[in-house]
């Protein structure tokens, strides 16, 4: 065991290896730009591995599709509402369905 702390280890260029030889009516440049933004974005290496592998077996998928697997952000970042909330939300609903318009 050497003590490194990340496993698999990043092998960026052979994942782009691997990839021009299976895939090559792929833009390898474009490939490389898109895992560059997705790990600069939070995507480890791990998931990355894994996305790149499910794309080349994909006939159909592009080096963009990597892009549209990643997590959002911002859905990690905030707490759930609270049943408050819906609760709130479920009694104005009902004051706007019965409301009935004041006469002048």
């Amino acid at each position: 065991m050497t003590g490194d702390t990340e496993v698999p280890r990043p092998a960026t260029g052979q994942l782009l290896a691997l990839a021009q030889a299976t895939r090559p009516d792929w833009s390898i440049d474009h490939l490389r730009d898109v895992l560059a933004q997705a790990r600069t974005e939070g995507m480890t290496f791990a998931r990355a591995l894994v996305a790149v592998a499910q794309l080349i077996a994909d006939p159909k998928a592009t080096p963009r599709d990597l892009l549209a697997g990643r997590p959002e952000a911002w859905r990690h970042r905030r707490r759930p509402p609270g049943p408050e909330t819906y609760q709130r939300g479920a009694a104005a609903a009902r004051a706007a369905l019965h409301h009935t318009p004041e006469s002048d």
